[in-house]
């Protein structure tokens, strides 16, 4: 299921129209709008929201190994370099401060 999906089974499920559920959200109806169609990408409090709403829930706790994997594939593309690049710095800094603390 699609993030737009999410959202909009959250607004449908409230009955609320959208003016009214976008401020139960506390974001503006426009981007609401840009939510359901697709044109935006809701931020994750949004999506856990609107999945709290549906009652949805996580079928099982992602490792972090799976989430590495994700993001490797979904990231594969050439156009993704500097992203990649980021992020293993990222995951680099983390891992050097969790490497410390263990010394401690």
């Amino acid at each position: 299921m699609k993030a737009k999906d999410i959202v909009k089974a959250a607004w449908s499920q409230s009955g609320l129209s959208q003016q009214d559920f976008a401020k139960e959200i506390k974001k503006s109806q426009p981007m609401l709008s840009k939510y359901i169609s697709g044109d935006a990408a809701p931020p994750a409090d949004i999506i856990i929201l609107c999945m709290n709403k549906c009652g949805y829930q996580l079928k099982h706790e992602v490792s972090a190994d799976d989430l590495a994997n994700r993001i490797r594939v979904e990231l594969a593309n050439d156009a993704f370099a500097d992203t990649r690049t980021a992020i293993n710095q990222i995951l680099d800094s983390i891992a050097e401060h969790n490497d410390t603390i263990a010394r401690h």
